[in-house]
């Protein structure tokens, strides 16, 4: 019995284990999108480019925000920090890209249109959507290393 609670939490740890460093991953790549973008990027821009130091350095703080998420996941995952304070700081990022998902989603729901979002705004809503339950999963209590 005692070998089959030894396999659980094994595959407890690897999951979550899995599931931290997919969402630092995430994080990552939300990071690089928005770096690509505050440096004049205007693929997936809808022709709304940074094209304003003021506009390019708040893109890139939003890059830094990405690059920040993905060492709290990192923290949560491998147990570095101040347990309560990380555990804080994932529960607040998955809240704030979740609120960021129900703004977008009133919005539209709002007026009934996408706002000319269309396609590339479904689908940057659908990323913040799926980095919302990433963080939310690794926030959940009692999931630790």
């Amino acid at each position: 019995m005692a070998a089959d609670h030894g396999c659980m939490t094994h595959n407890h740890t690897t999951t979550f284990t899995r599931l931290g460093h997919l969402t630092m991953a995430w994080g990552v790549l939300f990071a690089v999108v928005h770096a690509y973008w505050a440096a004049g990027g205007e693929a997936g821009m809808r022709g709304d480019a940074a094209d304003t130091t003021g506009a390019q350095l708040y893109v890139a703080f939003i890059a830094v925000l990405g690059l920040v998420g993905a060492v709290v996941a990192g923290a949560r995952v491998h147990g570095w920090g101040a347990r309560r304070l990380v555990t804080l700081l994932t529960r607040a990022s998955a809240a704030m890209l979740l609120a960021g998902v129900a703004v977008g989603v009133g919005r539209w729901l709002a007026t009934w249109s996408l706002h000319g979002a269309g396609a590339p705004g479904l689908a940057i809503t659908l990323y913040f959507l799926l980095g919302g339950l990433l963080f939310a999963a690794l926030a959940r209590p009692g999931r630790t290393t």
